[in-house]
């Protein structure tokens, strides 16, 4: 076999890894995540410490806040609200209309139904939202504020 074969053969090998290795990657954390749904909320639906939202953002009422986080500039924010794993487009258009109503712009979406639901905002400050099992019937949501 000349050379430019055995190179050829060796792409087309890693390739298949990489796509295999992707796909096996992709089928366990789609597990994990349905596995979520189905696990206690004992302590996973309940606030730490005493966060504060950001100012500029309101909660919908039906969601509770949970912690409150800063990346550097960019804040993430971790609520929950009820919903099972059919719920998780619901939710996330529901999010982003109450985001709507408080002045912001809806982005695009994206969504693995049965597994979560993400959402892209802009207008007041740009950031995304991505709805997904916490717990037993609580669906987390996660607002992600870029600053």
């Amino acid at each position: 076999m000349n050379r430019v074969v055995k190179v050829l053969m060796a792409l087309v090998a890693l390739g298949a890894l990489a796509v295999g290795g992707f796909a096996a990657f992709e089928h366990f954390d789609q597990a994990e995540v349905k596995k979520s749904a189905h696990r206690g909320c004992a302590t996973l639906d309940v606030p730490t410490g005493t966060p504060t939202l950001p100012a500029g953002l309101t909660l919908p009422s039906d969601q509770k806040l949970l912690r409150v986080d800063s990346q550097g500039k960019t804040v993430v924010v971790f609520a929950s609200t009820a919903g099972t794993l059919d719920d998780v487009v619901k939710v996330r258009d529901a999010v982003l209309d109450a985001l709507t109503g408080q002045g912001y712009t809806k982005g695009g979406t994206d969504q693995e139904p049965g597994i979560e639901a993400e959402g892209e905002f802009a207008g007041k400050a740009e950031g995304t939202i991505k709805v997904k099992p916490l717990c037993t019937d609580r669906l987390e949501v996660r607002y992600k504020i870029n600053g």
